[in-house]
């Protein structure tokens, strides 16, 4: 079931794109390091587009953050 959670957050966002504060930086969600917290909030792990861990954050932040989608 949280895995379905996951994948339908996920997909809300582009599959590469940017943020803000990181001009002509390219970023993915990386959805099998994402997880609910015990409190059953959401929490998606941000990559690099080179695979290298960079943040996480819940979707609505992230949602504040996204620019793109990049390709």
């Amino acid at each position: 079931m949280n895995d379905e959670k996951i994948i339908q957050a996920a997909a809300q966002f582009p599959e590469v794109f940017g943020l803000r504060s990181f001009p002509g930086g390219l970023f993915r969600i990386n959805v099998r390091s994402s997880y609910v917290d015990s409190n059953g909030e959401l929490q998606l792990y941000v990559y690099t587009d080179r695979g290298a861990a960079f943040a996480k954050a819940t979707v609505e932040e992230l949602r504040g953050l996204v620019v793109g989608p990049k390709v």
